[in-house]
């Protein structure tokens, strides 16, 4: 996967200053690499049979919702505040660069179905942690995550549960 390295643009200093952004989109655009990169995931999914797969608020909706589709899986669309209809469930978490908050849909999961959640970018671990909270609140149980990109200098693996699977595609 290393070589998709070359596809991922780093914009320096966004959203903030200090942060080097992983532009993935211009895999996007190229059906050849995004199928490269898609093909571990559709492995991942089929080896390990979720009832849904999670996908976090944008980009992680973007491979989430693929696969999903692809696999005739339930997605789950776990947003930021006050962007989706009904009741629903939430947690407030702190980023690298402030606080934040992500919700679920309150009967968006029937209990103890299987999830993997699904996110462009794995860095300190905080989104990604509160949101396998957010989906054992709901009732899932959930059985790991998946991410396109690591950045494993921020250790942000360590913050997941052990016990669950891990797997990012691309580690920087």
């Amino acid at each position: 996967m290393d070589k998709l390295k070359k596809y991922i643009n780093e914009i320096n200093d966004f959203p903030k200053e200090g942060i080097v952004f992983k532009d993935i989109n211009p895999i996007y655009k190229d059906p050849k690499r995004w199928t490269e990169l898609m093909l571990p995931l559709q492995k991942l999914i089929y080896r390990t049979k979720p009832d849904y797969i999670a996908g976090i608020e944008s980009r992680g909706f973007i491979a989430a919702s693929a696969i999903a589709f692809k696999n005739e899986i339930g997605f789950i669309p776990i947003r930021k505040s006050n962007k989706l209809p009904g009741k629903v469930i939430g947690i407030d978490y702190k980023l690298e660069y402030g606080e934040d908050r992500l919700e679920i849909q309150q009967n968006s999961i029937k209990k103890d179905s299987k999830v993997i959640i699904m996110d462009d970018l794995l860095a300190t671990g905080g989104t990604a942690t509160a949101a396998g909270k957010l989906i054992s609140e709901a009732g899932g149980d959930l059985i790991g995550y998946a991410f396109l990109v690591e950045l494993t200098k921020l250790r942000g693996r360590n913050k997941l549960d052990s016990n669950l699977l891990v797997e990012s595609l691309i580690k920087y």
